[in-house]
């Protein structure tokens, strides 16, 4: 595969505004950028966001679980889960076949505020992604998943 010169870093041709990760940067700090605003309201920030979303799809599971998938480090979403079972949101126990564990279950106010949070989200996605057909979305997925599944295997050096 040849990538085009302009997209290279070590080409004297580079355009870091052509680059693919600082267009995907660009398009996650556009898309969070006033959702995080409407959220902040809400009393949520970006972390509980994520961790809420995750736990909406994939609860009960246990903290480890929950903050791989809401791609964040195990200090940072323990933390947030301990906040968000302050507000009622979650609750934790030891998991019954390995008292090490700790599983974070969703509590029925949990859910209501996810769900809340994904009409929000909805709204900004359906904004992000005007003009651009079933087709091209499944291709963006598709070729993102490729990208994850070829940082996720090859080691920089």
């Amino acid at each position: 595969m040849a990538i085009p010169r302009s997209m290279d870093p070590a080409d004297p041709s580079f355009n870091l505004f052509r680059s693919p990760f600082y267009l995907i940067a660009h398009a996650d700090f556009k898309y969070h950028e006033d959702l995080d605003k409407v959220m902040a309201k809400m009393g949520v920030d970006r972390t509980t966001y994520r961790l809420l979303t995750v736990l909406l799809q994939e609860a009960p599971a246990n903290i480890k679980v929950v903050c791989e998938h809401a791609l964040l480090k195990r200090s940072t979403g323990g933390r947030a889960i301990e906040r968000m079972r302050e507000k009622g949101w979650v609750t934790t126990t030891l998991n019954e076949a390995d008292h090490r564990v700790t599983d974070v279950h969703l509590t029925s106010e949990g859910k209501k505020m996810a769900k809340h949070l994904r009409q929000i989200t909805s709204r900004q996605l359906h904004r992000a992604t005007r003009g651009l057909t079933g087709a091209e979305l499944r291709q963006l997925d598709d070729i993102l998943n490729r990208i994850i599944t070829n940082l996720s295997k090859l080691p920089i050096e």
